[in-house]
């Protein structure tokens, strides 16, 4: 039943954007006429499924699309140098959904001080807060201050941490850090395949 759900989950993912993969798996759960709250697979699972449907469906990794998006990827992380820029998209795995964004973590006690930097910058924006669940029980939620850039050419999506989060990731409700900039950086989109591909889970 898990995989089922996984495998229908990637697939909406990558074929309608969908975002959240919380969201995915219900949907998915109750297209195949289960309860949503059914037991659903791992975010892991669904990676492992993305993974398999790209590599299917989607198996001629788009190498300058990929150069494009490491490019503004590492301009938004520039602008947001100070506060610890993170990229949770999986770009070592050369996974391009139909519709494209760029998801970035930050790490700062201080939203105001995310946001001057922002302002500086001249970008268009939109800014709301987003639910999310902790590790620390079922029903504790926490809201994160959440940046979208819709004006650019590829979308981004920038997600507001607290500084502790970064140090105790594995104790909350983020699953990884993400790719530092240095490691942005020095990935070889013209390398990437299948066999180096490295999972890099979303934090939902």
């Amino acid at each position: 039943m898990k995989v089922s759900i996984a495998n229908l989950a990637a697939q909406m993912i990558m074929e309608e954007g969908i975002k959240d993969y919380l969201f995915a798996k219900k949907k998915a759960a109750k297209s195949l006429g289960l309860n949503e709250n059914a037991n659903l697979p791992t975010n892991s699972q669904i990676d492992k499924a993305i993974d398999d449907f790209n590599k299917i469906f989607n198996s001629n990794i788009d190498i300058e699309f990929l150069q494009q998006f490491k490019i503004q990827a590492l301009e938004i992380m520039d602008i947001f140098k100070n506060f610890k820029p993170h990229l949770m998209n999986q770009l070592y795995e050369g996974i391009i959904p139909k519709f494209p964004e760029i998801k970035i973590n930050l790490f700062a006690d201080n939203l105001k001080d995310v946001e001057y930097v922002l302002l500086n910058s001249e970008m268009s924006y939109d800014f709301k807060e987003v639910k999310m669940n902790s590790k620390e029980g079922k029903n504790s939620i926490k809201s994160i201050p959440t940046i979208y850039l819709d004006n650019l050419s590829i979308p981004a999506e920038i997600k507001v941490y607290f500084e502790n989060d970064f140090f105790d990731f594995k104790k909350n409700y983020l699953q990884n850090r993400g790719l530092n900039i240095n490691k942005v950086l020095s990935l070889d989109v013209n390398a990437l395949n299948s066999s180096t591909a490295l999972p890099l889970m979303q934090n939902k």
